[in-house]
């Protein structure tokens, strides 16, 4: 249910097929995506005002998964499986952890050395032992035994999957 909408009141259902009529009114056909024509913040996240003048603004897609399949759960965020950034279409709105939804958000360069200068921070792993793995021609697993690291973690830092060196990035921006 809508916060603002008394669960008990008689009139509900008449509302959620009215709200679903009204928004659905502002989505026009494109491919097999729905594409919002109303009020979009930053371009990317459909909104509509509900409740009259004193009202308030929704996020289009929340309030459609609430109208179709109920309320959502405190710690999920309502999603797209497609990649249209404008789409409301109610097949293609999926329930996601906030982890899982940042993971197609790309990260400047900047943010990817911060989140690796504080993981490293609180790693067993010091600069000279990467540095060691890198050089070595001892095989990974070697390394993973004797400084009892994780499964495949020698391996990872030789093919750059993981303490990647920032200082060397040539890419310079987003990736």
């Amino acid at each position: 249910m809508i916060p603002s909408i008394n669960p008990w009141d008689a009139e509900v259902e008449v509302f959620e097929q009215l709200t679903l009529v009204r928004l659905l009114k502002h989505a026009e056909p494109e491919g097999e995506c729905l594409e919002w024509t109303g009020h979009a913040n930053d371009g990317r996240h459909p909104q509509v005002k509900l409740g009259g003048r004193k009202g308030r603004v929704y996020n289009v897609r929340r309030v459609l998964w609430v109208l179709l399949h109920g309320s959502i759960p405190a710690n999920r965020q309502v999603g797209l499986k497609c990649p249209c950034e404008l789409c409301v279409h109610p097949d293609h709105l999926v329930l996601r952890t906030r982890s899982a939804a940042m993971k197609r958000v790309k990260k400047s360069l900047l943010s990817a050395r911060r989140m690796a200068a504080t993981k490293r921070a609180k790693s067993r792993l010091t600069e000279d032992m990467v540095s060691e793995i890198r050089s070595s021609s001892k095989p990974a697993i070697w390394f993973d035994r004797s400084w009892r690291l994780g499964n495949g973690t020698a391996s990872n830092i030789r093919r750059g999957r993981s303490r990647r060196d920032f200082s060397a990035d040539m890419l310079g921006g987003m990736r």
